[in-house]
Formats: C-alpha cells, structure tokens, sequence
C-alpha cells in the first residue's frame, strides 16, 4: 500500500491537505452562520417579547389613569353634591331664622299697641329687650351661617380629597 502512495505526486497530497483544511473552514464557517441564524432569531424573538411587554404596560398604564380619573371624578361630583344639599339645609336654616326674627317682631308690635299706659311702660321694656333679642339673634344667626358654610364646605372637601386618594390607591 506504501506504493501506491508513492505514486501520487507530493503536490496532490498538498491540494489534498489544503483541501482539507479548506473543508473544516468551510464547516467552521457554516457552523459560524448556522450559530449566528439561531442567535439571530433568539434575539428577533426577544425584541418581539419586549414589545409584547411594552404593549401591555402601556395598556395597563392607560387603563389606571382611567380608573383614576373616573375614582377623582367620582369623588368631585359626590362632594358637588353634598355642597348642594348642605347649601339646602344652610337655606332652610336661614328662613327658619327669619320666621324667628318675624315673630319676635310681631311680639314687639302687639306689645306697643297696647292702650294701657301700665301696660305700655310694661310694654317699652319688653319691647327694649324684644329688640335686643331679635338682633342679638339675628347677629347669631349670620355667624352661624358663615361659620356652617365655611364648616361645611371644608368637611365635604376633606372627605372629597380623602375619597379621591382612596380612589387613586385602589381601595
């Protein structure tokens, strides 16, 4: 068998060599793209992954400024609400107190009309301190009102901005 390659020229056993070494780079090189198409489409993969993730971020974050906005919302029309029933019953006050003032007024009147010169003296003290009952309530009563107002208007807002964070928290 030693003859035989003795036969063959030496530069065939170097084409041969070369063609050797020229074949493992061609596997190596093929190899090198078969490893690059692979990590090619694990990174095509992954791009695709966090777009799907930034997708639905986005979305959820959307879907809680919503639910937010709707939570303060919410919250601002019950307080509009309140304000209005509160502005009722701080109206209903008021004419209550007016009916007060009235029929204190009436009293003075009735008290001044009598004929009776006992009665009239009797009359002008009561009437003094009739007077100064009605204005005394009727200064009561305008402080009253504003200080009901101004009470009723920082309760419901309180209770607005508390609603409005509990609404923003999730509860």
């Amino acid at each position: 068998m030693t003859a035989w390659l003795k036969l063959v020229p030496a530069w065939a056993w170097w084409a041969l060599a070369l063609a050797v070494v020229a074949g493992g780079q061609q596997v190596r090189v093929l190899s090198a793209q078969a490893v690059a198409v692979g990590a090619q489409r694990d990174l095509s993969d992954y791009r695709a992954e966090v777009a799907e993730r930034d997708r639905r971020a986005a979305i959820f974050v959307i879907q809680e400024n919503q639910r937010r906005q709707a939570a303060t919302e919410k919250a601002d029309a019950e307080a509009q609400q309140q304000l209005a029933a509160a502005r009722g019953d701080a109206e209903r006050a008021g004419s209550a107190l007016e009916r007060l003032q009235q029929r204190l007024a009436a009293a003075e009147q009735r008290s001044r009309d009598a004929g009776n010169s006992i009665t009239a003296q009797l009359g002008q003290a009561a009437e003094d301190a009739a007077r100064m009952r009605a204005d005394m309530l009727g200064r009561l009563g305008e402080a009253v009102r504003l200080y009901a107002d101004i009470a009723d208007q920082r309760g419901i807002a309180g209770a607005a901005c508390e609603r409005a964070y509990e609404g923003l928290r999730g509860e």
